[in-house]
């Protein structure tokens, strides 16, 4: 049975707070064990979140849209006349066990804690917790993971919800959030597993300039905290920045495959004149500018390769009940190829199709040149010219190459997922990087074959990787919590093959303009720069899109464990545009999911006039608009999914999109096919819908199944 969910909005829902769906829950919700989730719309929520519920969800809509801020420092003073102390300046604060926070900003603006005090931003002391793609904003003390140590080294040190609790330790689990502050803002006692995640120091004109962590693992634990696949990265002075300092006589800490930036310190460790019998700071596998000329003091060692396993996510938070919140083995994460931002990966090899087209054009360029030699056919060379310059070339001036792809790497992902990476052959000479996401326990058709799902991407993702849910890349972390834009990684969590392609000019498929390791390159693509090569040729970006992912459907047809009679495209974004243009043109592609794009040319096209290029082919407009296109999907399942406040739908918003619908729905009407087309909104920003998947693809489904 699925869990209810309560949906807080700050108008237009039944609650308006987050305290007011935690209080409806408790009044409704009979066994205080059941799971059971609050959803966030887009907003800011400056109230305190008190979780004291076991296995309860709190959940945004995306992490870059929907935050819960505070501003209260522990300098601030209290109606009692007293000061407010560290533990009473949380924005959340979770007190239960098996407790989940995703996609969510968690921040607390006190601002610089020489002024404000410490200002704690997350305070979370329940066992099983999980904090999956989120921020973790602050200062000074920015996330502390409890429970507190056994005494305070002043009274009333930890004036709080806690401070007279029983201290028992608990188990943490953070994936793929960024945690920024400036002094020990990483503090306490838990055993904590840090997964992918950005470790951000913030400037600080002092000297140390910060400390990351400050832990107070119990005396006899095994593990305190522990960070693997981590990125510490700052915007404080190059070798001004300590890993971390003991908060109290014992701490434990373990950095993993994790990439250092050069704001951390040569010294590494501040030992705050703690015995160094008592503490532990060990790393393995470390990478980038701050991880060379250690000089690490003698409680800190760096290990060999062969004592990895003894970090492996599945043993640091067994404890006695044998807890995995992923299961499967350790995420693979990018660490080791990064770049020197420590945000983006250095790539060393890439597959773009520059010299491809520069071939091209030496074969194709100037074939209709004038030869004639008189003013007679120099005036019939023009008139032909003129017409065959108005006419419009398309996918036939491709020339497909055998399907025969190469294997690259293959690897395991958590919930029993193996990722192969492909590079399949387009074009002669022209290379389409594909991930292939295939769970152990895929959904099967009547005839035991594979369900798949094509996950074009979009922009502003690195290509592939986002989608694909490549994990310990800030950068594309980013993009994931700004979109949710891992829909591949997650079909394929639900039991789908996730077909994750690379489109011309993304990822390793950059052109030489757009090469190299800057944020802005990697995560933008090159499609200006494809279209102005390949238009001059008589063709289009967005025509080499389509015939790419055709030869991929070709490809996927002749798997025999793929299910070809029931083959799905779903894209957000730039990948709705694909997923449009190609279920449009191939009747192979059987259920579709376009999400943030289907709108009318006008107002989001021509008046806008700031997308990218690949968006624009020559003589389009005059012969159809969006929902035209999208009528040539009839009869096969269709959802069409927007957000309300999607700027690329123009000044008229909404309307924009449900002109388009409306034309799409002329057509499914005369075929008899009402039933197979849907249309939702879903609400803020551009972003696709990820907590629908999974009922959108049910409804896809069964669509397929109505007879029409």
């Amino acid at each position: 049975m699925d869990a209810p969910v309560y949906r807080v909005a700050p108008e237009g829902e039944r609650f308006a707070s987050i305290a007011d769906a935690l209080h409806a829950i408790e009044r409704e919700q009979q066994d205080p064990a059941s799971p059971v989730a609050i959803h966030l719309a887009p907003g800011t929520y400056r109230e305190c979140a008190e979780i004291r519920r076991p296995n309860l969800t709190l959940q945004g809509e995306s992490a870059v849209s929907t935050r819960i801020v505070s501003d209260r420092g522990a300098f601030e003073t209290m109606v009692d006349g007293t000061a407010r102390g560290t533990f009473r300046t949380y924005a959340v604060l979770v007190d239960a066990p098996g407790c989940t926070i995703r996609n969510l900003t968690i921040a607390n603006e006190a601002g610089d804690g020489r002024r404000a005090g410490q200002a704690v931003a997350l305070y979370a002391d329940g066992d099983r917790f999980v904090c999956d793609s989120c921020e973790i904003l602050g200062h000074q003390d920015t996330l502390f993971l409890g429970p507190l140590p056994p005494k305070e080294m002043k009274p009333g040190g930890f004036r709080g919800p806690k401070e007279r609790s029983p201290r028992t330790m608990t188990r943490q689990y953070f994936r793929r959030c960024r945690i920024e502050g400036d002094v020990d803002f990483i503090f306490g006692s838990a055993c904590a597993y840090f997964d992918g995640c950005e470790i951000r120091s913030l400037a600080r004109d002092a000297e140390p300039a910060g400390y990351v962590t400050a832990s107070s693992t119990p005396a006899g634990e095994p593990y305190g905290f522990v960070f693997h696949g981590c990125s510490f990265t700052g915007l404080a002075a190059d070798r001004s920045v300590y890993l971390g300092r003991p908060w109290r006589e014992y701490a434990k800490c373990a950095l993993v495959s994790c990439w250092l930036g050069p704001h951390i310190k040569p010294e590494g460790w501040y030992l705050w004149g703690r015995p160094e019998d008592d503490l532990s700071f060990v790393a393995v596998g470390l990478v980038g500018p701050g991880s060379t000329d250690l000089s690490w003091p003698g409680c800190a060692h760096l290990l060999g390769e062969g004592d990895l396993p003894r970090f492996a996510r599945s043993k640091v938070l067994a404890g006695s009940d044998g807890w995995d919140p992923l299961s499967g083995p350790d995420e693979p994460c990018e660490t080791e190829r990064l770049s020197s931002t420590g945000r983006t990966v250095h790539e060393t090899r890439y597959l773009a199709d520059d010299e491809a087209l520069a071939r091209a054009f030496d074969r194709e360029s100037r074939r209709a040149r004038f030869t004639g030699a008189d003013a007679a056919s120099w005036q019939e060379w023009s008139a032909n010219s003129r017409q065959r310059l108005s006419d419009l070339l398309g996918l036939d001036l491709m020339e497909a190459s055998p399907a025969e792809p190469r294997c690259t790497s293959r690897t395991r992902l958590a919930g029993g997922i193996g990722r192969i990476l492909y590079e399949l052959p387009t074009e002669p000479d022209v290379w389409m990087p594909v991930y292939l996401l295939v769970p152990d326990h895929p959904r099967l058709d009547g005839a035991g074959r594979s369900l798949a799902v094509i996950c074009p991407h979009g922009h502003q993702g690195a290509g592939a990787a986002s989608v694909a849910g490549i994990m310990g890349v800030p950068a594309v972390d980013d993009a994931i919590r700004r979109f949710n834009y891992d829909y591949g990684l997650r079909l394929a969590e639900l039991g789908y093959v996730a077909v994750c392609p690379e489109a011309r000019g993304w990822g390793a498929r950059r052109s030489w303009k757009g090469q190299g390791d800057a944020e802005e390159l990697y995560l933008r693509g090159t499609c200006l720069n494809e279209a102005r090569m390949v238009e001059p040729l008589g063709r289009t970006l967005l025509g080499e899109f389509v015939f790419d992912l055709e030869q991929l459907v070709s490809w996927l047809s002749g798997q025999a464990w793929i299910s070809t009679d029931e083959l799905s495209c779903i894209g957000f974004s730039g990948g709705g545009m694909q997923t449009l243009y190609l279920a449009a043109l191939d009747a192979r592609i059987r259920k579709v999911l376009i999400s943030g794009y289907l709108y009318g040319e006008k107002d989001s096209l021509l008046r806008l006039n700031g997308n990218c290029s690949c968006n624009y082919v020559p003589g389009l407009w005059r012969l159809f608009d969006m929902g035209d296109i999208a009528s040539l999907i009839c009869p096969r399942p269709l959802i069409v999914e927007s957000a309300d406040h999607d700027h690329l739908m123009g000044s008229r918003g909404l309307v924009n999109v449900e002109e388009q619908v409306d034309i799409v729905r002329t057509g499914y009407r005369l075929c008899g096919a009402e039933g197979r087309l849907k249309y939702q909104v879903i609400p803020g920003e551009h972003h696709f819908g990820i907590d629908r998947l999974e009922a959108d693809c049910a409804w896809l489904d069964a669509a397929s199944r109505r007879r029409i």
